[in-house]
This record gives C-alpha cells, sequence and structure tokens, in this order.
C-alpha cells in the first residue's frame, strides 16, 4: 500500500488574482529499480474550486514533485 501526504501549496492564483493557498495529497508510487520513492498529486481542496473557470489549477500544476519536508532533491 502506497502512503498519502497532505501538503500546504501556497501561490498566486489568477483566478483570485491574489496569494492563496490550497492543499493536496501527494500519494507515494513506487518505480521498480529505484530506491527512491517517487510522488503525485492525487487530490486537493481549494474554498474557491467551484467558482474557479481555471481547467487546471496552476497551483497543483507547479507543485513540487516531492510533499514539502521530504527532503528528495
Amino acid at each position: 500500500m502506497s502512503k498519502r501526504a497532505p501538503a500546504i501549496l501556497y501561490g498566486d492564483c489568477p483566478h483570485l488574482k491574489r496569494r492563496h493557498n490550497i492543499i493536496v495529497v501527494y500519494q507515494e508510487t513506487r518505480v521498480p529499480g529505484q530506491a527512491v520513492p517517487h510522488y503525485k498529486v492525487v487530490d486537493m481542496e481549494c474554498d474557491y474550486s467551484d467558482e474557479c473557470g481555471q481547467e487546471k489549477c496552476p497551483l497543483v500544476e507547479n507543485a513540487p514533485k516531492h510533499p514539502p519536508g521530504i527532503g528528495l532533491g
């Protein structure tokens, strides 16, 4: 079973036209032959997602490749 890690991401929201935060959930995925796990964003929460016209959230699109604080280069 792969691990899940929630994280708060901050960035400039084009919908709100200001700095905003969202909650994302990373899921750990293992790649055969690699010792270091990989992560991908599998869920997100935003207070404005119902009224936002963005097809994909830019904050999620620019999310780090792993949860903040994990320490993988």
